[in-house]
């Protein structure tokens, strides 16, 4: 399953939201050797803020297997500050209805098979909690092949917003904005095959002993996902 780490639900998943780091670092310090900040193997960046939401993949073991963060536009955030000359066909987005993705991440420990599933519950949770938040639409930079392999084979058309940037040995990469709508969800849905809920706002638990806001919240995506 994914949580949804966040300031106002960090208190249900400090393991996991510490573990995100700990594969971050995992798969992009060590196994890509980007020249990241970094402290005791965990990666970080100064956009790891209050503001950031986190979605994280635990696994049955309850290891976290996979990760994406998710950063509003109307603050600094990656694209802005470090590429904006590869967003071409519109304005960078300014805004809360418009978040950016980044560093998503799936353990290499897991099987072929594993590996597919998380990517598609990953994609599913970026759904899931842009309709719950009234996010119209996501951006971010990867590599083309990635685009491809993780996001249009789930079934979502990606708007590239600029021409591909050469990175020398560390590849290419092009942006992307990723709209956002429940005809959206649906389709990625029968695509991967996976049907109802991915995102939890809280640990599994009776409704008696949530929140009323994480069951509120939780009530309307299995809603979503019926509809």
């Amino acid at each position: 399953m994914i949580y949804c780490i966040n300031h106002k639900t960090i208190h249900h998943f400090g393991k996991a939201f510490v573990e995100q780091f700990y594969l971050r670092y995992d798969l992009l310090v060590d196994g890509q050797y980007w020249d990241l900040s970094r402290f005791q193997g965990m990666e970080y960046d100064q956009y790891d803020t209050p503001a950031t939401t986190y979605l994280v993949h635990v696994g049955k073991n309850g290891d976290v297997t996979g990760s994406v963060r998710a950063v509003p536009t109307d603050r600094p955030y990656m694209i802005k500050n470090i590429w904006p000359e590869i967003v071409q066909t519109r304005p960078l987005p300014e805004s809360l209805s418009v978040w950016e993705a980044s560093r998503f991440c799936v353990s290499k420990h897991l099987t072929r098979e594993e590996r597919t599933r998380v990517k598609n519950e990953l994609v599913l949770a970026f759904l899931e909690f842009g309709l719950l938040n009234d996010v119209r639409e996501m951006v971010g930079i990867m590599p083309p092949k990635l685009w491809q392999s993780v996001f249009v084979a789930a079934g979502w058309d990606i708007d590239f917003l600029g021409p591909e940037k050469g990175l020398g040995k560390d590849g290419i990469i092009i942006a992307g904005g990723m709209p956002i709508s429940l005809a959206t969800l649906e389709r990625v849905r029968k695509t991967t095959g996976i049907q109802g809920a991915v995102l939890r706002m809280a640990p599994e638990a009776p409704p008696a002993a949530m929140p009323q806001e994480d069951v509120a919240n939780q009530n309307l995506i299995v809603a979503r996902g019926a509809a």
